[in-house]
């Protein structure tokens, strides 16, 4: 019999062979004392309705209990992000419940969304070798002894198979922390929350290879059996999503995570909110208007209160107290990390969003100082905690949705900085999509460092523990790097400060009537085009360049809107038009290329290829845009 790859096998496992399958949709949530950590996940078994094949694509639990299993997912705050409180709802407030966004993934598995990218014409997996009935079964029991402890492996269970996922831990995208979290468990619990993983084939591409096992059917059974008790009285965390745009791009949307088309990006020099790109990490918090009304910004000093003879250590701010504060308004940009991955992709695969130019939007954000904040908090002076005994501080900060991030206490005292509170976007209170009640703007950093749905801040010794600051999701390895467990990542800084970046969203041959006759391959055609460009830290965009020949000569375009910023804290980008000479290929189409130049005269990199690395940040080489002539 030809040997089938190690990808089919596992579809053949999961999901059967028979078609004739009967979906029932299990909710699971787990709640902490704390409305604000309440626990979630959803799960779905589909069970074969005829042929006496099973689905085991529900949770694979090592845990014999119900309420084990409850305790342990809340204890480990994996999913303390689904903020569901359902009751009481107010129509008038920006939490107010919307339309319950319609289940895409009714029973997702990585195989049964690689199967549907095979129908929709994408690239099939490699094939490995070995045939996977012929692989060994462990017990539930078995998995959870493979917990990494005292030297053993780590091993998770999926949908009735078995993995060793030890040498892959340093390179999770999640983070080391998250995945540790199932060792010795089933990742179902995580993953239905975590639904990213269903967004593309990757996972199954690294799963692949990670196979060791079966999971014993009956121990399967047992685990379906419990979690359809425990999920019965509850809801998908993702049920309470705000309605969106469709004018989006949606790369996901559970968790959305969607990008402005490049036609609309240029279209106002202000994104208006609903059309404002979104990158999210677990389900929108949802609030009730109780919970609004008694919402409190904590403002944890306790590390430093002694020394700077405070009374309180810990001070919460209410919304009132906030809006009494001097109201500063400020246009600011923000770009997620991964912006233009889909580029790096053509080098070389990356993991996360496969990001166009869309990651990318500019709004006037209004609130209050962080400075005026720390002040009163009972903070005299903001700069005093700027350092100590040569130690640098740190800002941390939290999110309702549990993200935690920080940035250097100079950045968030600088009176030039900028940095505030925001509550406001476009003169309008800030949506669920994009942070409310409060979200802090870091302005020319890196999207991530701007928290959503801001919970806590905290001065501290330290950066913020965590995937998002400490772990490998936002650090940019050499290029040479594959493998994190090659490289120490607490010696490398997260993303912070960013670098010069541009975009071309719309190019039109000049006179097309007059030319059309003669877009002949190697002849020349005039092409007006126009786009953005931003750099990071404030420094101003002086120049912007295009070409329509690979390089060899250039043309500066015009600054059209944004260019008169202050020096030094041009937080927002500019928009720029010009009219460039392109060389007609071959094919008949002609290439465009931009590249931005900032006040420190930082200019854009002309290949993709020397800005690899795995996570796919921070792409900024030239950008290019090809169009027929």
């Amino acid at each position: 019999m030809m040997m089938q790859s190690r990808t089919v096998q596992l579809s053949n496992l999961l999901l059967g062979r028979n078609n004739c399958f009967h979906v029932r949709k299990i909710n699971v949530l787990s709640r902490s004392a704390s409305p604000w950590a309440a626990a979630s996940a959803t799960f779905s078994t589909t069970r074969a309705s005829s042929s006496g094949h099973r689905n085991h694509a529900g949770a694979a639990i090592a845990s014999t209990t119900t309420s084990s299993w409850a305790s342990t997912a809340a204890a480990a705050g994996l999913l303390s992000g689904a903020l569901l409180m359902t009751a009481g709802l107010d129509q008038n407030n920006p939490c107010a419940a919307e339309e319950a966004v319609p289940h895409h993934h009714p029973s997702p598995t990585p195989t049964s969304v690689s199967s549907s990218l095979k129908e929709e014409g994408e690239e099939p997996f490699e094939d490995s070798v070995g045939d996977l009935h012929d692989l060994p079964i462990f017990s539930s029991d078995q998995v959870a002894e493979n917990n990494g402890e005292d030297g053993k492996p780590i091993w998770m269970s999926y949908g009735g198979v078995v993995y060793d996922v030890t040498d892959f831990i340093h390179n999770h995208p999640g983070g080391s922390e998250r995945i540790l979290l199932a060792a010795g468990g089933a990742i179902e619990p995580y993953w239905h929350l975590y639904r990213q993983h269903f967004a593309t084939d990757l996972p199954m591409r690294l799963m692949e290879d990670l196979v060791v096992g079966r999971l014993d059917e009956k121990d399967q059974e047992a685990i379906d059996e419990q979690m359809a008790k425990i999920a019965e009285e509850n809801e998908d965390p993702y049920v309470h999503e705000p309605k969106r745009s469709d004018i989006l791009i949606v790369h996901g949307d559970q968790p959305m995570n969607a990008e402005v088309p490049a036609e609309v990006l240029t279209a106002s020099y202000l994104t208006p909110q609903e059309l404002f790109y979104i990158r999210h990490h677990h389900p929108v918090p949802f609030m009730m208007q109780k919970d609004i009304e008694n919402f409190a910004l904590e403002i944890d000093l306790s590390q430093f209160a002694d020394a700077l003879g405070m009374d309180k250590k810990v001070v919460q701010l209410t919304m009132e107290d906030l809006k009494k504060l001097p109201k500063v308004e400020i246009i600011a940009t923000l770009q997620c990390s991964g912006n233009r991955r889909g580029d790096m992709n053509s080098v070389q695969r990356t993991s996360g969003t496969s990001w166009s130019q869309g990651a990318i939007s500019t709004a006037k954000w209004g609130g209050v100082r962080l400075t005026d904040v720390l002040k009163a908090a009972g903070v005299k002076d903001p700069v005093a905690l700027t350092e100590k005994n040569g130690i640098q501080k740190h800002l941390r900060m939290e999110s309702l949705d549990g993200m935690k991030a920080s940035i250097h206490m100079e950045k968030a005292t600088n009176p030039y900085g900028d940095v505030m509170i925001a509550y406001e976007m476009n003169g309008e209170p800030l949506s669920r999509d994009h942070g409310f009640p409060l979200r802090v703007v870091i302005p020319g950093f890196a999207a991530v460092r701007n928290v959503k749905w801001l919970k806590k801040i905290e001065v501290a010794d330290s950066e913020a523990e965590g995937a998002w600051q400490q772990g490998l999701n936002y650090k940019t390895l050499p290029p040479n790097v594959t493998n994190a467990k090659d490289v120490d990542l607490s010696k490398m800084p997260s993303m912070t400060e960013v670098a010069v970046f541009s975009g071309i969203t719309a190019m039109d041959v000049a006179d097309n009537k007059k030319q059309k006759n003669v877009a002949k391959a190697g002849q020349t055609v005039m092409v007006k085009t126009k786009g953005w460009a931003w750099a990071g830290g404030g420094r101003n965009i002086v120049r912007v360049d295009v070409t329509g020949d690979g390089g060899k000569t250039w043309q500066a375009a015009n600054i059209v809107e944004g260019g008169d910023q202050k020096f030094g804290r041009a937080w927002a980008w500019v928009f720029w038009e010009c009219e460039v000479p392109a060389t007609v290929k071959k094919d008949g189409t002609f290439e465009l290329a931009s590249k931005a130049v900032d006040m420190a005269f930082n200019s854009q990199p002309e290949s993709v290829a020397h800005g690899w690395n795995v996570r796919g940040l921070g792409n900024n080489s030239w950008y290019r845009a090809s169009a027929r002539a």
